[in-house]
């Protein structure tokens, strides 16, 4: 959930993803995790079975929260169970997906909010063995394939919210503090999800990660007690930063959240291949192969991990056309998978051409956005370079070096899809300029928030949903008042004429405000228009055309705006640039 804006209250995010991990573990047992970079999330469990659907209607957004945003009595979901019967499943199947994917673990949904076990369960009946026709523990077949192809597991664990536990949290329709007097989440904590989670622990062998949720307001001493189970039953087991109360081995970024900036230590982003993460028969809308690895090699060449959830039906089946786009997507990190695993981040910041990975004596240019010029350019990278080759081919390429930008001759043509990677052999080592903020004459360029020199302004963090569950995320300059300057110090890697957007946020009390841009010798001022009402948490940008402007030569350049007058300035309200 976004601050919608200065008058009303924004949700803790704490709460909801619990924040990030107490520090950056370098213990041997995250070294696995450092290198893979790649991972399945699977969400299975009763609400796959309704498919995002409930006595004939449609909830659209993520199906597997539909219990609750239906309301749907207890008794009444539990009737899911008798006919959950996932013949279908093959977990050997699942696996090999993974493993032709390019993931190198796999995180099951253990039990989600719902409360239902996808394992046989001696603290709770109500498990996949027991209350179901199905009567196998998927993942006993699961762990067994895992071993068998050469994947990790982990496990998902809703530890807080609970909708079918009368004293665990979430369930405000039927299990209120005034419906349920002697509510005790602790009879629910130490009854249910602590021997649970220690069936998880003992049962299945060895546990690369437990997966935690929503963490709530679970106590601080509940979390330490959780982890000390985990240590010493797991002592290799990592665990997420949604644990709670700033524990956790790794931080879990906020659900579907591709940074611009990366936070230091270690961290992942959990993402979607459609909209939802359960199964949803209404949701179609896949990420393509090109998306899927632009958004994977962005979040690795920030250091992290990029966790991609597949919701197989109630049948047990990841749908075909899901599958089918991971095994493209697969096919081509078998190619180039080189340069994502076992990497670290990027030397310099994202480029308009795409981003950088590295390893010790190689650098790898992943060409996101192929120059049309037959030249590609790297700014502040500092080193001798012995060779240039695309990764796939091992086709040599031209390089030399002119004011300490890189330039690299290049087919006309990108000779890979979805994109190529270049790289350069540089084994006497790598220095990059954090600051190599560059604008280039023939690509699309974008100057962020985050990168911006700000006054009398400050930058943000924005959340919301579109559909139910479908997270968006931007950073955002904020609480811009008249005199606020938002400047962006830059690098012209080459003189031309540029078509010039700006993309804003405004509220109807905002309408008109004035700015003025400066651009060396070009200025003009200009009105910013309501982008209508805040409805349901959602943010609605504009993007206003604002003219040509033409960049004389090459070198260092300033982009400043300005706030002229700001109506409603007792009142400030959130702007975006971008």
């Amino acid at each position: 959930m976004a601050k919608i804006s200065s008058a009303k209250k924004e949700l803790d995010m704490s709460t909801l993803w619990g924040g990030t991990a107490s520090s950056a573990d370098t213990h041997p047992r995250a070294a696995w995790f450092r290198a893979s970079k790649y991972a399945m999330f699977i969400h299975w469990g009763l609400y796959s079975e309704a498919g995002g659907m409930w006595n004939g209607t449609a909830w659209h957004g993520i199906s597997e929260w539909m219990m609750r945003r239906a309301r749907i009595p207890v008794r009444e979901y539990e009737t899911l169970a008798a006919r959950f019967n996932p013949t279908d499943f093959n977990a050997d199947d699942w696996a090999r997906l993974a493993k032709a994917a390019g993931m190198r673990y796999l995180v099951l949904t253990s039990k989600h909010h719902e409360g239902f076990a996808m394992f046989k369960s001696k603290a709770s009946p109500f498990n996949i063995v027991d209350a179901t026709p199905f009567k196998r523990d998927p993942i006993a077949e699961l762990s067994a394939a895992c071993k068998k192809h050469g994947l990790g597991l982990g496990f998902y664990y809703s530890q807080f919210l609970d909708w079918h536990e009368r004293d665990a949290a979430g369930n405000d329709w039927e299990f209120s503090k005034e419906q349920v007097p002697d509510k005790d989440f602790n009879r629910y904590l130490y009854g249910k999800a602590i021997p649970q989670i220690t069936e998880l622990l003992t049962n299945y062998g060895d546990i690369a990660l437990i997966w935690f949720d929503t963490p709530g307001s679970i106590t601080r001493q509940a979390c330490e007690e959780l982890q000390a189970l985990i240590r010493r039953l797991q002592p290799k087991c990592l665990i997420n930063s949604r644990i709670g109360n700033g524990l956790g081995d790794y931080s879990s970024l906020g659900d579907q959240e591709v940074p611009l900036t990366g936070p230091a230590g270690l961290w992942e982003t959990c993402d979607t291949h459609n909209d939802t993460w359960a199964y949803s028969v209404n949701d179609h809308h896949w990420k393509s192969p090109t998306e899927l690895l632009s958004r994977l090699v962005r979040v690795v060449s920030l250091g992290g991990t990029y966790l991609l959830n597949v919701g197989p039906t109630g049948k047990g089946i990841i749908p075909e056309s899901s599958a089918e786009i991971l095994r493209r997507a697969g096919a081509w990190l078998k190619r180039n998978g080189e340069a994502v695993y076992e990497t670290t981040r990027s030397l310099i910041p994202a480029q308009a051409w795409g981003v950088t990975t590295a390893k010790p004596g190689k650098l790898y240019l992943h060409i996101l956005n192929w120059p049309t010029r037959g030249t590609l350019l790297v700014p502040g990278i500092k080193g001798v370079i012995k060779k240039a080759s695309i990764l796939s081919t091992g086709e040599l390429l031209a390089v030399s070096r002119k004011q300490g930008v890189i330039a690299i001759t290049i087919p006309l043509l990108a000779p890979e899809k979805p994109h190529t990677v270049i790289v350069l052999d540089m084994p006497g080592g790598i220095k990059g300029a954090a600051s190599a903020f560059s604008v280039y004459p023939d690509l699309m360029n974008h100057l962020p928030a985050p990168f911006a020199k700000l006054t009398d302004c400050t930058l943000a963090k924005k959340a919301w949903m579109e559909k139910f569950g479908d997270w968006h995320h931007t950073q955002v300059v904020h609480q811009i008042v008249t005199g606020s300057v938002i400047e962006w110090h830059f690098n012209s890697l080459g003189k031309g004429l540029f078509n010039l957007s700006l993309e804003y946020d405004c509220l109807p009390e905002g309408d008109a405000s004035e700015f003025e841009l400066t651009l060396g010798a070009n200025r003009w001022r200009f009105p910013v228009f309501c982008t209508g009402n805040r409805h349901a948490n959602r943010f609605r940008f504009r993007t206003e055309c604002l003219g040509v402007v033409e960049m004389a030569k090459a070198g260092p350049a300033v982009l400043k705006l300005e706030a002229m007058s700001i109506n409603d300035a007792a009142h400030p309200r959130p702007y975006r640039v971008e």
